[in-house]
Parts: C-alpha cells; structure tokens; sequence
C-alpha cells in the first residue's frame, strides 16, 4: 500500500496535480484548508449573518452543508438554512434526498417548487437558470444575505472554459445579485469532494449525466477533462486565470463570488 506522504498511515488518495499521496486525515485537512481559504476570501461572515445553502440532495451541497455546519457551529451569530427546490420527477437527486441530508445534518430547510405552465413538457430537463433565480429569491425572502452553492472546480473551470471558447469570459464575472453568492468548494476536484462524501456517508451521487446541457457545454466538458488529465492543474490555473481579473473573489455584497 502506498504510504501518506505526510504520515506513516496508507494514502487514499494521490492527487496529480499537487504530486502528492495522502491519507484520509490529510486528505481531509487539506480539504477544508481549501474551503477555509474560500471563505476567507469573500470577507463575509460577520455576526448576525444568515447563510441559505442550496440542497439538492447529491454529493457536492450535502459535503458543503456539512462543513459549513461544522465550521460554523461555534458562531451561534450565525444561521444556517438550507433551501431546496422541488422540480418534480423532472431530475435527480429528488427534493425528498434533500430533505433527507437537511435532516441527517439537523439542518432547518426550506422547500420550494419551481413554477410550472401547462405548456411545460414534463419530460424537459428544468435549465438551470430557472432554479438560481428561485434558489436566490429564497434566499433573500427567508433574510439570508448570502447563498452558498456547491459548484466545484470542474464545474467553476468548465463555465470559464467555455466563457473563452464563446469570447465573452467577462461574462463569467458580470453577474450580480441583491445578496452575496459564494462558492466554497469552487477549488476543490469534482473527485475529491465525491471521496469526502463516501467517506462521511453523505448525499447521493450528482446526477451530471441527466442535468441540463447543450451541445457545446457536453464538448467543451470532454475537452477539458482530457486536457486536465494530460496536463494536472489545468482546471486550477483557468480558475486562478479568472481570479486575477478586475472582479475578483470578495470585490464587494452583491457579486457573484465565482
């Protein structure tokens, strides 16, 4: 068995892009070393701060409500509440596997469903757009000034990816809400977070494979995920890439913290 590289104990994990082979405990402390870094960022989290967390019942919201919780569970001037938008038999992970982790994490939640018109086709894929506009007027109704989503660093370096790939990655840091959006897990692998959740028994898996898409975000996803295997960091330097420009992590309440 291979060896942590920061203890005797046997690694499960080696991560390419940093050389390094780790065990379950740094695996994990490096882990929330990257959230912490995140959080820390934003400037946010002063007292009497009210955090909604977008739970959708897969991996990556269940692993951020979980540290959140445990980050924060100290701070009693701070409230957590989980919201969860209902979108019917339409995707998956379902609203009731949400409401499920809210309760395994005896979290306080909210649950809304989204609108729909007779002319909607029940068969149809909700686009996501629909369920952030929802997933923020929830937020602000219920008096939180901030919503956390679970996005991680493939998801944050693919939407830059194709913010290059359509000439406009501006529009990667243009968007603007009433209250502040962050991002904990955006520096942390897709993988990672999956082997964090199986590791603590949390969530379901993240039903990529039925979400929302189009031709060109399923091409740039195989792209990117090839060149990030050949070439370890690549998903890291496109994210720093973003960070650098004008509008960077922490600029201000009301910016999407990307």
């Amino acid at each position: 068995m291979t060896k942590c590289d920061k203890c005797p104990r046997g690694a499960i994990i080696y991560q390419r892009y940093s050389g390094m082979h780790l065990c379950r405990e740094h695996f994990e402390e490096d882990v929330h070393r990257k959230i912490r870094e995140s959080l820390r960022k934003t400037g946010l989290f002063g007292p009497g701060s009210r955090i909604a967390v977008g739970l959708d019942g897969g991996r990556k919201s269940a692993i951020l409500a979980f540290v959140l919780k445990n980050l924060f569970i100290r701070r009693r001037d701070i409230d957590l509440l989980a919201v969860i938008i209902d979108e019917g038999e339409k995707t998956s992970p379902s609203a009731d596997q949400a409401r499920r982790a809210a309760e395994q994490l005896s979290l306080p939640y909210i649950v809304k469903s989204l609108p729909f018109s007779p002319d909607d086709d029940p068969s149809c894929i909700v686009h996501p757009n629909r369920k952030r506009e929802l997933l923020f007027f929830t937020a602000e109704e219920n008096g939180a000034g901030i919503l956390a989503t679970g996005e991680t660093l493939d998801d944050e370096a693919l939407q830059i990816f194709i913010g290059y790939l359509q000439g406009d990655v501006e529009a990667v840091r243009r968007e603007e809400h009433k209250i502040s959006w962050i991002k904990p897990l955006r520096r942390i692998p897709e993988k990672e977070v999956r082997l964090y959740a199986i590791g603590h028994g949390l969530g379901f898996a993240d039903a990529d494979g039925k979400s929302y898409s189009d031709a060109l975000r399923q091409e740039a996803k195989r792209l990117l995920y090839g060149f990030d295997c050949r070439h370890p960091g690549t998903n890291y330097s496109l994210l720093r890439g973003l960070e650098k420009g004008p509008a960077q992590e922490g600029a201000g309440k009301g910016k999407a913290f990307k």
